[in-house]
């Protein structure tokens, strides 16, 4: 989007955040780090700007990161019931309907103003929203809310320092990804000065796994492949395999960084169920954009990480399939 035009949509969204007195926030399926965090730190600012504010998740988020409910309350939509009363609707770290499951047909039928505020590529076509708060180049859609937050005149207190620290960690990889750029560093070490105990977030976000886990990360192991010479890995879980080791794997980051740290190796993807669906993850190292690799099976994300729910019925095979020639098409078209 061209410097004037995104400059002209974000004042479109500040203005209809300052003129909405009751304001409801969401984000996408299985809400992580990010989402959650970016939704935390705009749930404070419209408080402390004595707005109406709750936050409304379209399914359960990420279970690692329920710490910040202890500060940031929650509810997780009833598939019956209507969206609640609101003069504004923000989605964080989201800028596709479909990204929020039942409740993207909600939104689209209705007339109040909805804002986006996302720093993942935007889709072609037509734009859903009445306003974007957007940056491609952000490390994490939560600095986009402590900038939001702060041209509103809200300085964040310590909920929303914590929850943007969780937001920039968890996307950023703790700063390991290609995406911790000095803006990342001077991010976090402005929130680092500004009180977050780090010990605590990397506890709860790394350091509470589910007993099963190691199980499940074996059982994922003992399905992987190699393909191009070594420069793309593959691997897949199914139910049975987690059911006959008592095995769990709620979150695949580490099983991802494992395949990606590899030497020689620039892309990985890794199939497990989910919700009944089999959902990809899928990563890159330096060259790689997963994401155009997502788009094309009716996923998205970043460049370096992406994300794929493939449709109900699609076998294992048939995702695995689509994967595999999707990424083996990405890394021959290099130059």
């Amino acid at each position: 989007m061209p410097g004037n035009m995104a400059h002209a949509e974000r004042e479109r969204a500040l203005a209809l955040a300052r003129e909405s007195e009751r304001i409801l926030l969401s984000g996408h399926l299985r809400a992580d780090g990010d989402c959650l965090g970016a939704q935390a730190v705009l749930f404070h600012a419209f408080r402390a700007l004595g707005k109406e504010c709750e936050i409304l998740l379209p399914d359960p988020p990420d279970g690692r990161y329920g710490f910040l409910r202890e500060k940031t309350p929650w509810a997780v939509k009833d598939p019956q019931a209507p969206l609640p009363p609101h003069d504004l609707l923000m989605v964080c770290d989201c800028s596709r309907l479909s990204r929020l499951g039942e409740m993207g047909a909600l939104v689209e039928a209705s007339e109040i103003p909805r804002i986006a505020l996302d720093h993942h590529p935007l889709e072609e076509g037509k734009s859903p929203w009445t306003a974007l708060f957007h940056d491609l180049n952000s490390p994490a859609s939560g600095l986009l809310a402590l900038e939001f937050s702060r041209a509103l005149g809200v300085e964040p207190g310590p909920e929303a320092c914590e929850a943007a620290f969780t937001a920039l960690m968890t996307d950023t990889g703790w700063l390991k990804y290609s995406n911790a750029g000095p803006v990342a560093w001077e991010a976090a070490a402005s929130l680092v000065a500004g009180g977050v105990d780090t010990v605590k977030v990397y506890h709860e976000v790394y350091q509470r796994a589910e007993p099963g886990r190691p199980r499940g990360i074996a059982a994922a192991m003992s399905n992987l492949e190699y393909h191009e010479d070594g420069k793309l890995a593959l691997a897949w879980v199914d139910e049975a395999s987690l059911d006959g080791e008592h095995a769990s794997l709620e979150d695949t980051d580490e099983v991802l960084d494992l395949m990606r740290a590899v030497d020689g190796v620039e892309a990985v993807a890794f199939l497990m169920p989910r919700s009944g669906l089999w959902k990809a993850s899928l990563r890159s190292l330096s060259v790689v954009d997963v994401n155009e690799v997502a788009e094309t099976l009716g996923g998205g994300g970043h460049a370096r990480a992406s994300g794929v729910m493939f449709p109900e019925g699609t076998t294992l095979e048939e995702a695995r399939g689509s994967l595999l020639k999707g990424l083996q098409d990405a890394l021959r078209a290099l130059p």
